[in-house]
C-alpha cells in the first residue's frame, strides 16, 4: 500500500522555490547567445523546478494511473493550492525554456513573462488579502444587542458578496480564455477531467517535461480536491459553460450558487430569536472577518493558476496543429479552475458541497439558532 505525503507549501517554502526558479531563469535568460553555457543554466532551472514529495509521486510510474483521484490530504487547503501553483509555474518554465532552445524559431519572450508572472504572484500567494476594507486586527464588542444583530447581518451579507464578487472575476478570465478556445471541444474537455491524457511524444525534452508537469498540476487540483468532488466538478464547469454559450451566464448564476438570498432569510430567520446573547453575536462576526481573508487568500491563489496556464497557452499556440489533444488539455485545466472556484466559494458561503475547508458563513449563522425544543 503506497503511503500518500500530505500536500502543500507553507509561504515561506513557495517563496524559497519560487525565488530558486526566478534566479535560474534569469540565469538562462541571459546565457541564451551562447549555448555552451545555456546547456549548464538548463540542468539548473531544472533542479530548481523539481516536484516536491506529493507532486513526485503523482508522477512515478508505481503510483496511481493518471486518471485516479488520490485524495491527498492538506494539512491547509491553502498550502495545497501553492503546491498546485508551483506545479504550475514550474512547467511554465520549462515550457519557456523549451521554446527559447528547442523550438522552430527559439526566442526569450515566453521565458521573459514567466518570470514576470512568478514575481507578480509571489505576493498574492504569500500574503492573503487582508481585512476586506476591516480593519486589521478589529474585533467586535457591540454596546447592545440591536446593534449586535445588525453587526452580524451586515458583515455576512459583506462576505457573501465579496464571495461572490472574487468568484465572478475568476470565472469571467476564465470563459475569456475559453473563448479562444474551440467551443465544440469545451464540454468534451470537461468529460476529460480526471482522465488521463495523451503523452507529448511530439515535443522536445523541454516542452515534453512542462505539459507533463502541467498534467500532473491538473491531477494535483482534482487530488486535493478529493474523489468525491469530481462528479460535482464538472456539474458546476458545465453549468457554467452551458450559460455562457447560450448568453445567459451572470454573477446571478453563482449567487444562487452559493445561496445567497437563502442563506440571508435565513440570517434574517434567526436574528428574530429572543434568545441571542450579544457574546454569541460578537464572536459569530468576529469570525466572519477571518474568513473573508481566508477566502482571499485562496482566490488570489486560483487567480495566479489562471495567468500560468493562460500563458501556457499562449506560448503552445502554435503546436496545437501538432498536438491535436493539446486544446483538450489547456480547456481542462480552465474547467477545473471554474469548478474549483465554484465549490470553493460554496463551501465559505455555507452552502451544501463536498468540500469541507471551512465553517462557511451559513454555518456561523445556523450555530446561532436556538436548540429546536425537547421532542419537535
Amino acid at each position: 500500500m503506497i503511503e500518500y505525503p500530505p500536500m502543500g507549501y507553507s509561504a515561506s517554502t513557495y517563496l524559497t522555490r519560487t525565488n530558486r526558479l526566478l534566479v535560474s531563469g534569469r540565469e538562462l535568460l541571459l546565457s541564451l547567445d551562447d549555448s555552451a553555457a545555456a546547456g549548464g543554466k538548463i540542468a539548473g532551472l531544472e533542479e530548481a523546478a523539481r516536484p516536491g514529495p506529493a507532486a513526485q509521486l503523482r508522477l512515478q510510474s508505481d503510483a496511481p494511473p493518471h486518471g485516479g483521484i488520490m485524495d491527498l490530504a492538506a494539512e491547509d487547503p491553502e498550502d495545497g493550492l501553492r503546491e498546485i501553483l508551483f506545479e504550475v509555474q514550474s512547467a511554465n518554465m520549462l515550457i519557456a525554456a523549451g521554446l527559447a532552445t528547442e523550438g522552430p524559431q527559439p526566442g526569450p519572450s515566453h521565458l521573459s513573462q514567466a518570470l514576470d508572472q512568478i514575481e507578480q504572484t509571489q505576493a498574492a500567494a504569500t500574503a492573503p488579502e487582508t481585512g476586506f476594507l476591516f480593519a486589521a486586527g478589529s474585533s467586535v464588542m457591540s454596546a447592545d444587542l440591536p446593534s449586535a444583530k445588525r453587526t452580524f447581518r451586515t458583515d455576512a451579507q459583506f462576505a457573501l458578496d465579496r464571495f461572490v464578487t472574487e468568484a465572478a472575476e475568476v470565472i469571467q478570465s476564465v470563459l475569456d480564455q475559453l473563448k479562444k478556445l474551440d467551443p465544440a471541444k469545451i464540454a468534451d474537455a470537461i468529460e476529460a477531467l480526471g482522465k488521463p491524457f495523451h503523452d507529448a511524444v511530439e515535443a522536445g525534452r523541454l516542452l515534453k517535461k512542462g505539459i507533463e508537469r502541467l498534467q500532473n498540476a491538473l491531477q494535483g487540483l482534482l487530488d486535493l480536491l478529493g474523489s468525491g468532488a469530481l462528479a460535482q466538478l464538472k456539474e458546476r464547469a458545465s453549468q457554467v459553460w452551458d450559460k455562457f454559450a447560450k448568453g445567459e451566464y451572470t454573477r446571478e448564476l453563482l449567487s444562487r450558487t452559493f445561496g445567497v438570498e437563502e442563506t440571508g432569510k435565513s440570517i434574517d430567520a434567526i436574528l428574530q430569536s429572543a434568545n441571542l446573547e450579544i457574546a454569541s453575536l460578537d464572536s459569530a462576526s468576529n469570525a466572519l472577518r477571518p474568513l473573508t481573508d481566508s477566502y482571499g487568500g485562496k482566490i488570489a491563489i486560483v487567480k495566479g493558476l489562471l495567468a500560468a496556464v493562460a500563458l501556457i497557452a499562449g506560448g503552445l499556440a502554435f503546436l496545437h496543429v501538432a498536438m491535436p489533444w493539446l486544446p483538450l488539455l489547456l480547456g481542462s485545466a480552465y474547467a477545473a479552475l471554474v469548478g474549483a472556484t465554484v465549490l470553493i466559494g460554496m463551501n465559505y458561503a455555507g452552502r451544501a458541497g463536498v468540500l469541507q475547508w471551512v465553517a462557511g458563513v451559513r454555518d456561523i449563522a445556523d450555530g446561532l439558532a436556538p436548540p429546536s425544543p425537547a421532542g419537535h
